[in-house]
This record gives C-alpha cells, structure tokens and sequence, in this order.
C-alpha cells in the first residue's frame, strides 16, 4: 500500500511540473494486482484507485501601451495597463472556474523624463470598452480597483481575476480584461 501511495505522489508530480494542465486538473491513478490461488487457477484481478484534483497557479497576461512612441518636450502620452488571466490550456467550456488569482496589485512606476498628469487615473473592467474615472487618492475607487498614485507610481489593487478573464475565444460569458490608465508629461 504504500508503494502505491509513492506511485501517486510522482504521477502527480510530474504532470503538474509539465505545466500544461488546465487550472482544475483531476488525476487517477489505479493499481491492480494479478494471482493465481494455490491450484494455480487464475484470479480475477484486484483494481484500487485514488483521484487527486491539482490546481495550478495562476498565469497572468499584463501589457502596457503607449498611445505615442516619440515627441518633444511636453508630450502627453496616454499609458494603458491591461491584465487578463488566459486559459492555461485550450479547452472549450473551461472559463471561470475556482482558479482565482487573488490580491492582484500592479504597480507602475511614471516613467523617467515623464511627470504624471494629476487625476488623469481611469479604470475599466470591460477591456477598455468604457472607462471610469479614479481618484489619485487611495480608496473609494470605481469598479473594486483601489487605484493611487504616489511616490513616482501608479499603484492598483485589483478585484479577483478568474481563468478565461480577458480570453475572447470560448470565453464570451466570462469577465473582461481589467485595464489602467493614466497620462503622463515628457519632461
């Protein structure tokens, strides 16, 4: 018996290191044992099983973009955060299951030669779609997103995202991506 459980342990191990297992992955190992009885007739074989459910971690998708990729002195350049949670693996109907990644802060420090434009902070849970306006202060922000700025960076703390948040194949019902924006100077 507890060869068996050995056995289960490194089944399990390596399908979670390949890293290409959905979010929920469930795993059954069976063993069986074949005899004979003391006439040397054949006995029907003995199977035991054991299932284990492997969750794997989170993988977020983050992209900044720039509305602008060069000017002088006194450009303003429109700063864009997006993160998604894509599925791990291409299975239809798999979005939104219990794999969350929880306690999400981005954090995005103004980049040098740039001063950040003062309440320029805006939000969006629907990929961009429609935005809400954030205060530059901490709390009380639109959408569950605490954003902020301060010390030189755009601090966020996001809602829970869920797998197939941001995916727009075979993931229609699930969430959106959650995007952050803000404006900032060229010195």
């Amino acid at each position: 018996m507890v060869r068996n459980r050995t056995m289960a342990a490194m089944a399990v191990a390596a399908v979670m290191a390949a890293g290409a297992a959905q979010a929920v992955t469930t795993i059954t190992n069976t063993a069986s044992a074949n005899f004979t009885n003391e006439a040397a007739v054949a006995q029907t074989a003995v199977t035991g099983s054991t299932t284990f459910t492997a969750q794997s971690d989170p993988v977020l998708s983050v992209i900044k973009t720039g509305d602008k990729a060069a000017g002088p002195s006194g450009t303003v350049v429109t700063w864009r955060v997006r993160v998604a949670y894509p599925r791990v693996a291409d299975v239809p109907l798999v979005c939104g299951d219990d794999s969350k990644a929880q306690g999400v802060v981005i954090t995005d420090p103004i980049p040098a030669g740039f001063t950040y434009s003062a309440g320029t902070l805006r939000v969006s849970n629907d990929d961009a779609v429609t935005f809400s306006v954030a205060t530059d202060a901490v709390g009380g922000d639109p959408l569950g997103f605490d954003v902020s700025f301060g010390a030189g960076t755009v601090t966020a703390n996001c809602p829970d995202l869920v797998e197939g948040q941001g995916d727009t194949v075979n993931c229609g019902a699930s969430p959106a991506a959650l995007v952050i924006e803000f404006k900032a100077t060229k010195n």
